[in-house]
């Protein structure tokens, strides 16, 4: 889309013992989620790869903890959202009104969860469906080898008390220096195409599109099995640009060792000399957002100093970038 305002957001997280994402029981066996990830070595100054199953947190899983934080942000603020969105708590997840065959026109003025999360609906018969792409995209929350062993998830043995007896059951559980990238577009929110706006609260959708990101952080929506194992994250580190009028993505936050040998944020290195030759080649505007827990990186060019700032915990970071969008934003233009 020409003209866009869009949001990278990348975050960085130390969780230990969580089963925020199970996939199956067999048995008393309740399995983690594990995926293949590449870790890179260097041995007598040789760069080798090796494929690891770790545990992982699917962006499906993570979307729909946003979409739970974006409806109970919206209700309370009185914008509109559906009934089937409202009622996700008996629902049991978010179907969006899968037989509304609905123009998408208002399918976005009635409910703002729809308009930035997307929806679906198809004929019973066949024909055309009536769909809309999310305007907020997830990665999977992904370890990053690199910077530790991680391991494979481990069971925990559990006791559970029957009538009559003990019964046993076992869970795996994961830890990890998880990290996500979420990417919002925000120039089409509100929109049913690049030019037409069909909504009249565009700016207060595109504020609660942010900030749900900060509640669904902050108020721990994030992973299953919350009633005992409730994740614990630490926010190590996280990096967010407002780039206009094309989007760009932030680097994996991954970390690398330096000449010393000691770890550093190479996400904060690489995404900053992207985005000065991103803003160079394509004459854009950028601005970059980060929170460094782990290293205090400073930028050290002046160049890189222009379009950087730091901030002290997430909540500023997404505070931020709101303030940053909004300023860019207008209700008929990016």
């Amino acid at each position: 889309m020409i003209g866009m305002v869009f949001v990278s957001f990348g975050f960085r997280f130390r969780v230990n013992v969580e089963a925020m994402n199970m996939v199956e029981s067999v048995g008393n066996y309740s399995r983690h989620r594990v995926a293949p990830i590449i870790r890179r070595f260097i041995e007598d100054d040789k760069v080798r790869y090796e494929v690891q199953f770790l545990p992982v947190v699917s962006g499906q899983s993570v979307a729909n903890a946003y979409m739970r934080a974006l409806t109970d942000l919206a209700v309370n603020r009185n914008i509109p959202v559906c009934d089937m969105c409202r009622s996700y708590m008996e629902l049991g997840g978010f179907p969006k009104r899968p037989n509304e065959l609905k123009d998408v026109a208002v399918r976005i003025q009635e409910c703002a969860v729809e308009d930035i999360t997307g929806f679906m609906a198809a004929p019973p018969g066949g024909g055309q469906a009536v769909r809309r792409t999310s305007r907020v995209q997830f990665s999977y929350l992904i370890p990053d080898a690199d910077s530790a062993r991680h391991v494979s998830p481990m069971p925990q043995f559990h006791v559970r008390y029957g009538k009559e007896e003990q019964m046993i059951f076992n869970v795996e559980s994961g830890s990890a220096i998880y990290t996500l990238i979420t990417n919002i577009d925000v120039d089409g929110i509100g929109r049913v195409d690049s030019n037409k706006i069909v909504v009249n609260n565009r700016r207060d959708r595109i504020t609660l599109a942010i900030e749900a990101l900060a509640l669904m952080i902050n108020g721990g929506y994030v992973g299953a099995k919350k009633s005992r194992y409730f994740p614990q994250m630490e926010p190590l580190g996280a990096v967010a640009v407002v780039s206009h009028p094309y989007p760009f993505v932030v680097s994996p936050l991954k970390v690398r060792q330096d000449s010393n040998g000691a770890l550093a944020p190479w996400y904060l290195e690489d995404t900053v000399v992207r985005a000065l030759r991103f803003r160079q080649m394509f004459n854009a505007m950028v601005k970059i957002f980060y929170l460094d827990n782990e290293f205090n990186w400073m930028p050290q060019s002046d160049e890189a100093k222009k379009i950087i700032e730091r901030v002290n915990d997430i909540n500023s970071l997404i505070d931020k970038v709101k303030n940053e969008v909004l300023g860019q934003t207008k209700d008929g233009t990016a």
